[in-house]
């Protein structure tokens, strides 16, 4: 009976796709209080850089392209001495 309570929780659990936790990973680096300015760009560049990267991997070009333009943001604000 225990093994039939089970199975729905795993199969569940295999729909997230790599893309989707990497996305869950950049909201809670995001919400981290502490660095700013350049310094918390750099640390969203790479973590948006993974979550693009595990997009590629699960083949979802609308999300890749979504996440590419985030990394292309937060990259170039990274190297913005000026921002904030």
């Amino acid at each position: 009976m225990r093994n039939f309570m089970v199975l729905p929780l795993l199969a569940l659990a295999a729909c997230s796709s790599a893309g989707a936790k990497e996305e869950e990973k950049y909201h809670m680096v995001e919400r981290q209080p502490g660095d700013v300015g350049m310094y918390r760009y750099k640390t969203l560049c790479g973590q948006s850089k993974a979550v693009a990267s595990a997009y590629l991997d699960d083949q979802n070009e609308a999300k890749y392209r979504e996440w590419k333009q985030k990394s292309d943001l937060n990259c170039s604000l990274a190297n913005d001495p000026f921002a904030r």
